[in-house]
């Protein structure tokens, strides 16, 4: 931050008059406007140099005269000079006096053209080192307490941009607005005119762009009205004009109506987009509305979730698509048609999509993993062929999915946004959540946390889920670090999305960094994302700890605080953090790349478990063929690490399709026990094996005509098993085809699964 509110935005490279500078304003929770290079001569006082078009200027800024009026003597101190070492004067190194303060010296830049970069500094005659500021980022300090200036070809001068920091509250009050819920926002086509409306109750003035096709620079300006209820409103003729506007937000600065900044925002509705910062398209509503048949996701207790990533699951696809088909919908879509398709043939029938919203991007071919959304109502283009076929690109692959019985949840992220922040500035402390000092919160870990307890945002939310149900009969929804949004919010959330579709699947991430969601949410329609899972089962293949723990598992009840066993979504492995085999062999450098034989039996021993107790098993997209991230904790911008390998499938063949006979066996009739809506739909005993090492259970369903023993051995040494009676001639159903006597070894991490008629 500098004087007078103002603030310097330092690039690595020279500014290429691109958005970055506002992008990290904005990622640092500032608002700011006018944003402008340094002079020339400014930004050669500050970082020592600035370059014209063929000499380079350096500048020390000091007093041009000492204590006795003399002139001092500076000199450039370079490796070029082997920094004026020994102690000798080079004329030609020496700077001269500038008319208004400091000193410079203009060299021809072919002098220093064969350098890429160096370090610099000026020396006085009489020995004194000019050090650069301290605040700058353009130096380095070779030894501690040595700080040098620096030359990059890269910033021959043009990447210290000065912009102005809006720091101050609006002065009109906010108490108001913060109860409203605005109706008809974004544009609706009425009869042949286009309705414009946005909420920004507290702007100064608001004004429609309208754009031509392609060029997006020269943009016809019409003025909204704001009316009573906050909304600034206009209306334009159909005809005539182009598919694509943003609006113009201008704010007036404390009490002074003549101060004021302007922003460029994209409609926070708009249905479209060409890109992050818009604009938007116009969408006529008669394209809009989704298909009569309404696709029937299976009840949540009966769900096998896998979570993908379209671009992970395209990459390496053993597909006949284009390379710009493999980047998104389309590719996904002509996937889905064949029976070879991996997620058709795993057997999962449901897909839980990492986020699909209009993501912050920068071009189509950057790799995102989608959880910094700038729009919750487009598709993203991005993932599209072309931006403006987004919408229909995304309906054929929701239909894609169904037509393939597979039921499709969106992973959705409501409790912070990306960049540019357009709610930031529409209006920063009505959409975000601020803390006493007027900064924007953190609990999101990404800097700027939706007021999600305000009725402005609540209804952007409902709104925007209700339409990707209308348009697109999408299923069901995760919520990203669900405690931010609150549990008024979600159960309002449950309440208006299942008057439209009842069958909606609604999941939620209970914690962030404030804290967790309270017990009470175990009185709503949600499922949680049990943490407790994913530890307990790493630990039980890894170090045989947890043994109760993983009984409570398979009996529905880790999760003590919830009523139902469906309320758990049950995971060892998601996008976040490690792949589960890395964490097996952790000891490994590059993690489960090449996992020994007792890695795969632990790995395989924690996904049976995982498949065979109550609640919602989820599996990370390759995690049926053991897919690794070479170790890797956070891979969210390595797009060649997260994609799929699918000759793992081929390498693991043995463990694959026994993790898909597993998930057939639990989605079939026989395997109805493994899905209890109710605890009381089973009874479950403990099993004395004759072994204090083997862990056994035996489920008994209520309502079939046999039991189910599973036991296994967590041990890294065989163990003998003893049965009684009744389980001696039972039939063995996971893995098949495995002979049981009375007594029988379990080598590690092996398991099985025996059924005895009741009859």
């Amino acid at each position: 931050m500098g004087e007078n509110g103002s603030g310097l935005v330092f690039l690595e490279k020279d500014w290429d008059h691109s958005r970055l500078p506002q992008d990290l304003v904005e990622e640092a929770g500032l608002l700011g406007t006018d944003f402008e290079l340094l002079g020339f001569k400014e930004r050669a006082k500050l970082g020592g140099y600035a370059c014209k078009e063929n000499t380079i200027v350096f500048w020390a800024d000091i007093p041009k005269r000492n204590q006795t009026n003399m002139p001092f003597h500076v000199f450039l101190a370079w490796d070029g000079n082997n920094w004026l070492s020994p102690d000798e004067v080079f004329r030609e190194w020496e700077l001269s006096e500038a008319e208004q303060g400091g000193y410079f010296l203009e060299l021809d830049f072919l002098s220093i053209s064969k350098f890429e970069e160096f370090s610099f500094k000026f020396k006085t005659l009489d020995g004194q080192w000019i050090d650069p500021p301290d605040f700058i980022p353009c130096q380095s300090e070779p030894i501690p307490g040595v700080r040098n200036f620096c030359y990059n070809k890269n910033r021959r001068g043009r990447d210290i941009i000065r912009f102005r920091v809006i720091d101050e509250k609006s002065p009109k009050s906010i108490d108001k607005w913060l109860s409203s819920k605005p109706h008809n926002l974004g544009s609706t086509l009425d009869g042949k005119q286009w309705v414009f409306r946005l909420f920004a109750p507290r702007a100064k003035k608001v004004d429609l762009l309208r754009y031509k096709e392609s060029e997006f620079k020269s943009p016809k300006l019409t003025p909204m009205q704001l009316m009573k209820d906050g909304v600034w409103e206009c209306k334009e003729n159909s005809e005539g004009f182009e598919n694509t506007y943003n609006f113009k937000v201008t704010h007036a600065l404390s009490h002074n109506e003549s101060t004021e900044y302007t922003k460029i925002v994209l409609d926070p509705y708009a249905k479209g987009c060409i890109d992050r910062e818009g604009p938007g398209l116009l969408i006529n509503p008669t394209n809009r509305k989704t298909k009569k048949n309404i696709f029937n996701p299976p009840d949540i207790k009966d769900l096998v979730i896998v979570e993908a990533h379209i671009r992970d699951i395209l990459a390496n696809a053993p597909a006949n698509i284009s390379s710009q088909e493999r980047k998104g919908f389309t590719g996904l879509t002509k996937w889905l048609k064949s029976e070879d398709c991996y997620l058709r043939k795993m057997g999962a029938n449901a897909v839980e999509l990492q986020p699909v919203q209009q993501f912050d991007s920068r071009n189509k071919d950057e790799y995102h993993w989608g959880y910094m959304p700038v729009n919750y109502f487009c598709p993203s283009s991005d993932y599209a062929t072309d931006s403006r076929k987004s919408i229909q690109e995304f309906k054929d692959l929701i239909e894609g999915f169904h037509i393939a019985g597979i039921a499709v949840i969106l992973d959705v992220v409501y409790n912070h946004v990306g960049i540019p922040n357009h709610l930031l500035n529409i209006d920063r402390e009505l959409y975000l959540l601020t803390d006493e000092l007027g900064r924007l919160t953190n609990h999101s870990g990404c800097g700027n946390d939706l007021r999600c307890s305000g009725e402005p945002v609540k209804k952007l939310i409902i709104d925007s889920l209700k339409y990707w149900i209308e348009t697109f009969d999408v299923d069901g929804f995760r919520f990203d670090l669900g405690e931010l949004l609150g549990i008024e919010l979600l159960k309002e959330i449950e309440y208006e999305i299942r008057k439209i579709k009842p069958g909606t699947i609604l999941i939620a991430e209970p914690w962030s960094f404030r804290g967790r969601l309270p017990d009470t949410i175990n009185r709503t329609g949600y499922s949680l994302w049990s943490d407790r899972s994913r530890e307990n089962l790493l630990s039980f293949v890894q170090n045989q700890e947890n043994k109760e723990n993983i009984k409570k598992m398979l009996k529905g009840r880790l999760d003590h605080e919830n009523q139902y066993p469906w309320q758990s979504i049950n995971y060892c492995e998601s996008h976040d953090d490690y792949a589960f085999i890395d964490r097996i062999c952790s000891e490994n450098d590059e993690g489960g790349m090449n996992p020994d034989k007792v890695a795969v039996e632990k790995a395989k021993l924690a996904l049976v478990i995982l498949l065979l107790s109550p609640g919602v098993p989820m599996i990370s997209a390759g995690q049926d063929f053991l897919r690794s991230k070479r170790g890797i904790r956070n891979t969210y911008k390595h797009g060649e690490v997260n994609a799929l390998d699918y000759e793992r499938l081929n390498t693991f063949k043995d463990f694959s399709l026994e993790i898909r006979e597993t998930i057939n066996f639990r989605l079939s009739e026989r395997g109805e026990f493994t899905r209890p809506h109710d605890h009381a739909n089973c009874k479950y005993t403990d099993f004395d094996s004759g072994n204090h090492d083997a862990l056994s259970v035996i489920i008994s369903p209520n309502r079939s005509k046999e039991e189910f023993l599973f036991v296994c051995n967590p041990t890294p040494d065989a163990i003998k098993v003893n049965l009684t009676h009744g389980w001696t001639e039972s039939e063995v159903v996971l893995p098949k085809n495995c002979e049981i006597k009375n007594k029988f070894l379990l080598q590690p991490s092996e398991y099985r699964l025996l059924a005895k008629n009741l009859k």
